[in-house]
């Protein structure tokens, strides 16, 4: 099976630079074997991508962080195309539930692993967001597929906030391994309380309504990293068709800070005011007139009323080993 490595141009410069190492050495001893796109603007990946979904016999090569691997996964959801995941991003954090720590460190392992075809397929899940406003229409700027973690309410802020000191210091290595964290404990001692309400089918047998109208946060998971490392499910399975859901009540501050340890080493569950099943469809909606902000795969979304729905085996992912 011939490979398209697509290649986010603005991946973390080190692991870019042994990246193109790899490429070089194996595409010279074997030149049939694969060829590369390197971005050139936003949407270039998923873009690709869709070219690369109506070709036969291809592998495409997701080569980036989450957000590359997310534009890609949602190019190929429901083709006969699969996809592979060299991490060249900050947090890699898809990457923690499929592959091991030496694939992680070492994109030329994987690039190795990849012209040797040392990879199986695997059929994936997805979760499908669906935004609406208020009137009930679709709102299609915030409606995806999302692969690994979409989330509403505090780690949104959160995640806002590590954006904005990552581009104020673009190169600067310090800041984009602190930067998530050190935004969590910034935003923990604002705003902690967001209004909204979800509706679902539990697997636990508790009601389907949720006890509360106000929230720190919701995590619907498909995989169980996302954050720089926090674990909000750490039994999450991508392959299981179910979604794993994570739901923290909106808490005072030194109950906020007891769990945000808990939840970054995914051991927050039992825990009172912490909230976990599993499910495959949910809604959640907000309860004033305020619309909701929220995230997946670490991109931004809004909306008044968001579903997410499993789709088992919607995406064929080839992983190491």
């Amino acid at each position: 099976m011939k490979k398209l490595f697509i290649v986010n141009s603005r991946a973390d410069q080190k692991a870019l630079a042994r990246f193109r190492a790899a490429y070089a050495r194996c595409s010279e001893e074997n030149p049939d074997a694969a060829s590369v796109i390197y971005t050139e603007f936003a949407g270039h990946a998923g873009e690709a991508a869709s070219k690369a979904a109506t070709e036969k016999d291809l592998l495409v090569v997701a080569c980036g962080g989450d957000g590359t691997i997310h534009e890609v996964a949602n190019s190929l959801a429901e083709s006969d195309t699969p996809m592979a995941v060299i991490p060249l991003g900050t947090g890699n954090d898809f990457t923690r539930s499929v592959m091991d720590e030496n694939h992680r460190s070492n994109p030329d392992v994987c690039v190795g692993d990849l012209f040797r075809d040392g990879y199986k397929i695997k059929d994936s899940d997805l979760i499908k967001v669906t935004s609406y406003d208020s009137d009930g229409n679709r709102i299609d700027a915030s409606s995806a597929w999302c692969l690994n973690v979409a989330s509403i309410g505090l780690d949104t802020e959160v995640q806002l906030r590590a954006k904005g000191k990552v581009l104020a210091h673009p190169t600067s290595g310090f800041v984009r391994s602190t930067a998530y964290i050190s935004s969590a404990l910034g935003c923990i001692f604002g705003n902690r309380t967001f209004n909204f309400r979800f509706t679902t089918l539990r697997g636990d047998g508790k009601p389907n309504e949720s006890a509360n109208t106000e929230y720190t946060l919701i995590a619907v998971c498909n995989a169980s990293f996302y954050g720089d490392g926090f674990c909000p499910a750490p039994k999450a399975k991508i392959d299981d068709g179910l979604i794993n859901v994570c739901a923290i009540d909106a808490v005072k501050l030194p109950r906020a800070l007891y769990l945000l340890t808990k939840y970054k080493n995914g051991k927050h569950e039992g825990y009172k005011n912490v909230d976990t099943f599993v499910t495959t469809r949910i809604t959640v909606e907000a309860t004033g007139t305020k619309d909701l902000n929220g995230n997946y795969d670490g991109e931004d979304f809004s909306g008044h009323k968001v579903s997410f729905e499993c789709y088992p085996g919607a995406l064929k992912l080839a992983v190491y080993g």
